[in-house]
This record gives C-alpha cells, sequence and structure tokens, in this order.
C-alpha cells in the first residue's frame, strides 16, 4: 500500500513535469506506463489525475489524460464563496479593499485613461439608480474593479476578480441601506475627480474617507444584526471608525 507522503510526492512530481515539460493539448503516458515507472498501482494513478483534473491541470479524454490550461481565477472564486459572515471576516475583506486600492493610488493616478473614468462614471451612475441592493452592490463592485483596472497591474486586478464573490456579497450588505448608498455614490465622484485631476494625495484621502464611511456602515449594520455585538475595526487598526 502506498502511503499518504508517497501519493503527494507523486502528485507534485506530475504537477511540475506538467507546467515545466508539457503543453496544452499534450497527452501524458497512459495509466500502465505511469503506474510501472512510478511503482504504484493504477488506482493510485487514477486517484492522482482526479486531483490533477480537480485543478484543472488535466482533464479526461478518449485517449488519455490531456493537459489543458488552468483556470485558477474560477478554482479561486469557487474557494471565496466558503467565505464566513463573522464580524472579523467582515473587517479583513473592508481591510483588503483598502490596502489594494489606497495602496495602488499613485499607479492609479498614473496610468488611469480617459475610457477608465468613463467606465467609472457609469458605474457610479448605474449604483445610483439600481432597483435592488444586489444590483446596486454589483454595479459599486465594477466602480472598484474599474479603479483598479486603471493601475494596469495585472495583478491586482486578477486579485480583484478572484475575490469577487465576497466582495459583491459585502458590497450588497452597505447596499441594504439607501442613505450610504448616497454617500457612496458621491464620493465615488469625488474619486474620479481626483483621478481627472491627477492628484495622487486627493485621491487617497478621498479614498481613505470611502472607507471610514464604509466601516460606520458596517458596523452599524452588525449592530442591527448582532444586538451591538459586531465592530469592525479602523485604520490604522488602533484608531476609532468614526471620524
Amino acid at each position: 500500500m502506498v502511503g499518504t507522503s508517497a501519493v503527494e510526492d507523486l502528485r507534485e512530481t506530475l504537477r511540475r513535469e506538467i507546467v515545466d515539460l508539457y503543453e496544452v493539448g499534450d497527452l501524458l503516458p497512459c495509466e500502465r506506463d505511469l503506474a510501472e515507472r512510478f511503482n504504484v498501482s493504477r488506482n493510485t494513478i487514477r486517484e492522482t489525475m482526479i486531483h490533477l483534473e480537480a485543478f484543472q491541470l488535466v482533464r479526461k479524454t478518449k485517449r488519455g489524460a490531456q493537459v489543458s490550461k488552468p483556470d485558477f481565477d474560477t478554482m479561486f472564486r469557487g474557494f471565496t464563496q466558503f467565505f464566513g459572515t463573522s464580524t472579523q471576516t467582515f473587517t479583513d475583506v473592508l481591510n483588503f479593499r483598502r490596502i489594494v486600492e489606497t495602496g495602488a493610488a499613485p499607479l492609479i493616478t498614473h496610468h488611469a485613461t480617459d475610457e477608465c473614468l468613463s467606465q467609472m462614471a457609469e458605474a457610479n451612475r448605474l449604483m445610483q439608480q439600481a432597483m435592488t441592493t444586489n444590483e446596486a452592490a454589483e454595479w459599486d463592485y465594477r466602480f472598484h474593479l474599474a479603479l483598479v483596472d486603471a493601475s494596469k497591474n495585472d495583478v491586482l486586478s486578477r486579485m480583484y476578480r478572484v475575490m469577487s464573490v465576497p466582495l459583491r456579497y459585502y458590497l450588497e450588505v452597505g447596499k441594504s441601506q439607501t442613505p450610504a448608498t448616497t454617500t457612496a455614490y458621491e464620493q465615488h465622484a469625488r474619486i474620479i475627480n481626483a483621478l481627472r485631476n491627477r492628484e495622487p494625495e486627493a485621491l487617497t484621502r478621498t479614498l481613505s474617507e470611502h472607507f471610514r464611511h464604509s466601516s460606520k456602515t458596517l458596523t452599524n449594520w452588525l449592530a442591527t444584526r448582532d444586538g451591538n455585538a459586531g465592530q469592525i475595526s479602523g485604520w490604522p487598526p488602533h484608531q476609532a471608525t468614526a471620524g
């Protein structure tokens, strides 16, 4: 019987070989050849292939296991569907947004184009006019996605898309309160104006104001949900959220 560590070693070996030695569309050796090479049973090879298929590194065909192009965004979006609804998770997601957007402010200011500004303005307009909280949250997410995309940093843009499920969920919480949506619309407009004027410090300042508003909105919602039990931490963490 093959031990767990040996199976994991086999999976890691094949994973590295697929990445380093194969092209998309190539066929892997058959189960029998792989079993003989690694001195394991064919059942162990089948188990390994199931693992590789789950990570979208291979796909089953009539001719055998074929190397495929992994869709990591889809894979991680599936993972983020299991984010919780605790106060700490709300805090973590909010601070993820805060770190990404304020940290990228100089890049965003430098690279933002008229097209980016138009996309943000349109998303902001549709957020304000949305008839449901779900629709408002969707356009709020698209506003911030367009903001991040304006940085022209592919890693940040991919991260924001990977996190789309929890981001939309937590934005929807805020959009359940109409006055908060109105305030967000006005703050979004100021963010666009800071970008249009190429003022990185003004953008950072406006984003900080926007996230203080988000903190306060979520704190109020959690207080209603939990009977004053939940509090969203401020930024920096030791400071109060009010302001």
